[in-house]
């Protein structure tokens, strides 16, 4: 949740100077905006977390993180894509030889899991009032995500890497965007962010609240 404050409050100090008189209804028909955003929670670490029985184990990671682009087909519908990056990684303390002291030592064993997906989406946007443009949006593609094992002991060495049959993401969210210059501005996003299905069977939701920075290049 920190990276979501971070980003606003980035977003709302670069554009303290901005007094321009701005109308969305008018910028809108023909644009394109890219914009960057962190999402939050991660339920897959959440999950993680809450349910860790052992004291020894440490849960941590980043993202997920979403890059975007959509063209204004008219002033209400675009199109557009949607990127978005995890990493999570499960780590715990176990024995193993060290050959520097030529005895058993203390090194760190884990699992790591990295995530990505790329999805088509669309956005309806409502009437724009000024600064402000609400709107709702669906979007679906595919993604890819692999696990491995890591290890610090010298000698234990191993390696196993799974990558899940490719799974199938979508989204839907309602989102707000304002408008701090004519080409900069801020958005926030519920809704489910990225999700996903995995053996066309199990849903697992990822990012139910986002936030970040957009610019409209055109």
């Amino acid at each position: 949740m920190k990276h979501l404050l971070i980003v606003l409050l980035c977003s709302v100090a670069l554009g303290i100077e901005g007094r321009e008189k701005i109308n969305l209804a008018e910028n809108n028909k023909n644009s394109v905006v890219l914009s960057a955003g962190y999402g939050a929670p991660s339920i897959i670490r959440t999950f993680l977390k809450k349910n860790n029985n052992h004291q020894d184990y440490k849960i941590m990671g980043y993202g997920p993180y979403m890059f975007k682009g959509e063209y204004f087909i008219n002033s209400r519908w675009t199109v557009g894509f949607n990127f978005t990056y995890s990493f999570s990684r499960l780590s715990w303390m176990g024995e193993g030889y060290d050959t520097v002291k030529h005895d058993m030592g203390i090194f760190e064993y884990g699992i790591e899991m990295e995530d990505y997906s790329l999805l088509l989406r669309s956005n309806y946007h409502f009437s724009p009032k000024k600064r402000f443009d609400k709107y709702v949006g669906f979007g679906i593609g595919y993604g890819r995500i692999a696990f491995g094992t890591y290890t610090e002991a010298p000698v234990n060495q191993f390696s196993v890497g799974i990558v899940l049959p490719r799974p199938l993401s979508i989204e839907a969210t309602f989102g707000l965007r304002y408008a701090v210059t004519r080409r900069f501005g801020i958005y926030s996003e519920i809704g489910l962010g990225k999700s996903w299905i995995l053996f066309n069977k199990y849903f697992i939701p990822e990012s139910l609240i986002q936030a970040g920075m957009y610019l409209r290049v055109r």
